[in-house]
């Protein structure tokens, strides 16, 4: 859920990297994004859910390249997109904001938000583990870089060594619950925000539940360390990353105290978030040649502390108890100008157990396969489709998309996207499972 404090605080980042990043625009600059709407009203029997009829986003990328020569080489980014959907919900994403450049010809610093690309399982599934997550929506969750300063060192025979340091923290803010102190409840304007139960079923009693949030100051919030370190090896068609990090987790854990009150009728819900720590680690080995690529990948989260969960939490359908995960999987992929083809694979080899755990939250993907192909049919046409699958929970996400430029500036978008869940309702997709869109949309592009 977000937090006023935290949205406070990353406005006034996002203003201050602005000015950092986009001063001294150049020749070898580039800036990219689009401007556009889309409605998924096209049949009214499908994506008929408040918060996904329609919706209208932004999206924008400078980019300094790092190769330049003027300004010592400066190389800077800064990344940000913004969504606002029917239910007059506005979404904002801070993707990448930094500055860099060489101290020698083997040293690199970077301050500011980055992607760290340490992780390629993370970043295909969207487990949000090791970077943040835009999260506008599920079937593309996105990236969000972490705030702090890397440091990178390249040697002649291919080692690579890379750090990574924080003191500040900005949690995942999409999507966000609404709260409102006076009624003391928690609703959702966003059809990917799955808010808490409004009422229960007290031992055959139907009660209404109230949430007290004890807000946490700003300062509670942003300071906390990171810190995290990677050795790897590069060469012409290899790369190796071996990582390990000690972080914030992503998003905060509610804790909850519940009290039933059979005199008045009702269940309270005292909510004080909490901010916890995990260590994360893992590796990737890719190949790569011309055009096609292959990985292995694992990642591993272990939570710092386990806290005891009160079982009357069941009532606000709260899941805040702590899991250790991990996951295995790789994948192939060719892409060239023409074509994209891609296989990849996901296996949790943690174990999970619905009926015993079911005070945590749902693991995204368990045994799952993924099959993306897309087509440029000349300068005016494309085609791609994403397919997932799990075939343990039989979850499946479906994505087709054509675009169509209509000219340099103007493109029009067709798509479809569905959510398939198993009929007992029981795994992460389940509570989405009405998040089907058929769409059509136009975008100018810059």
């Amino acid at each position: 859920m977000g937090y006023p404090v935290v949205s406070t605080f990353q406005k006034c980042a996002s203003l201050s990297l602005v000015f950092i990043t986009c001063t001294g625009y150049g020749a070898s600059d580039y800036i990219q994004g689009h401007l556009g709407a889309l409605s998924n009203q096209v049949s009214e029997q499908v994506g008929n859910v408040p918060g996904n009829r329609y919706n209208a986003d932004f999206e924008f990328d400078y980019h300094r390249n790092p190769t330049t020569t003027y300004r010592r080489g400066l190389e800077s980014r800064f990344t940000a997109a913004a969504m606002v959907n029917d239910q007059s919900l506005t979404m904002y994403s801070l993707q990448e904001a930094y500055i860099g450049g060489n101290l020698t010809s083997k040293d690199h610093l970077r301050l500011g938000r980055q992607i760290l690309n340490w992780s390629q399982i993370d970043h295909t599934w969207g487990f949000g583990k090791l970077n943040n997550r835009r999260n506008f929506d599920y079937f593309t969750p996105g990236q969000e870089g972490l705030i702090g300063l890397s440091y990178e060192r390249k040697s002649s025979n291919g080692m690579r060594y890379r750090g990574f340091v924080s003191g500040l923290y900005v949690p995942e803010l999409n999507p966000s619950l609404d709260i409102d102190k006076k009624e003391r409840t928690i609703t959702s304007r966003s059809h990917w925000a799955d808010a808490p139960a409004s009422s229960a079923d007290v031992e055959g009693r139907q009660m209404p539940v109230k949430y007290d949030v004890d807000y946490p100051e700003i300062s509670e919030v942003i300071y906390r360390y990171t810190v995290g370190a990677n050795i790897g090896f590069e060469s012409k068609h290899w790369v190796l990353d071996n990582f390990i990090m000690r972080k914030p987790e992503n998003t905060l854990t509610p804790n909850v105290d519940v009290n039933v009150s059979f005199t008045e009728g009702v269940v309270t819900a005292a909510i004080d978030p909490r901010f916890y720590y995990h260590d994360v680690y893992g590796s990737t080995l890719k190949y790569r040649n011309k055009d096609l690529e292959m990985y292995v990948s694992g990642i591993a989260i272990r939570p710092n502390e386990y806290p005891d969960v009160d079982e009357q939490v069941r009532y606000t359908e709260i899941k805040s108890k702590k899991q250790r995960e991990d996951y295995v999987g790789g994948g192939i992929s060719k892409s060239n100008d023409l074509y994209t083809l891609a296989f990849n694979y996901v296996a949790r080899l943690s174990p999970f157990d619905r009926e015993k755990d079911d005070l945590a939250l749902d693991p995204r993907w368990n045994q799952a396969i993924n099959l993306i192909a897309s087509r440029n049919f000349g300068r005016h046409f494309s085609l791609s489709g994403d397919v997932k699958f799990d075939m343990l929970t039989t979850d499946r996400l479906v994505m087709v998309r054509g675009n169509y430029n209509v000219s340099r500036d103007l493109q029009m978008n067709l798509g479809v996207n569905m959510i398939g869940t198993p009929t007992d309702g029981k795994s992460f997709w389940s509570p989405y499972t009405n998040n089907d869109a058929i769409y059509g949309g136009l975008r100018y592009v810059f």
